[in-house]
């Protein structure tokens, strides 16, 4: 009796074939879809509590801006899946009433500790899903929402907020430019 080789399957293509199978699967297996919840505690102090799948030790950056009277930039580290930053305030006093933005997003996987670029990938590629964005070639986690403070916004409060903001600046910049010529008059003394 003599058998047919070509109905017989060949078997280094069978292997080829399962060991693609197998890279094509470990590869999605080790992406993250991303999930990320937040919730706002407390009313003019508030908190910016977290819920994520994100690695132990991943860098974040909460961002929470107004137009009209507040920004602030926190650097936060998520622990145990879960992060938190607050109470918010505005130089040592409660935050303006009205409409903040949120914004989170995470730091450049460059930035991030080598466990968790281990997870994510060098350039961020395991992240995945709709909290995801692609810059030049590197994937970061960004979420954007929008929360109320207190009731409706203050125009007087938020006028006051800038008066203070730019009286700062300007006290900035006097001790700085006192600081640098300070320096260059030492400087000037040392050279003769």
């Amino acid at each position: 009796m003599r058998v047919d080789e070509s109905a017989k399957p060949q078997r280094p293509f069978l292997l080829w074939l399962a060991g693609a199978g197998l890279i094509i699967t470990s590869s999605v297996l080790h992406a993250t879809t991303v999930e990320l919840t937040t919730a706002i505690e407390g009313d003019l102090r508030p908190t910016i509590q977290g819920a994520c799948n994100l690695p132990d030790g991943m860098k974040l950056i909460v961002r929470v801006t107004r137009k009209e009277s507040a920004f602030a930039e926190i650097p936060v580290e998520v622990q145990s899946g879960q992060f938190a930053v607050g109470p918010l305030l505005q130089g040592n006093a409660d935050l303006n009433p009205g409409d903040y933005h949120l914004e989170i997003m995470s730091a450049h996987p460059t930035d991030q500790p080598d466990a968790v670029r281990a997870a994510i990938g060098q350039k961020g590629q395991e992240l995945r899903g709709p909290l995801t964005r692609r810059y030049s070639g590197t994937t970061f986690v960004r979420v954007l929402t929008t929360f109320r403070i207190g009731q409706a916004a203050r125009p007087d409060l938020d006028e006051a907020r800038r008066e203070q903001v730019r009286l700062s600046e300007t006290r900035w910049w006097r001790k700085n430019c006192t600081d640098i010529c300070s320096g260059g008059e030492r400087y000037a003394q040392q050279r003769g």
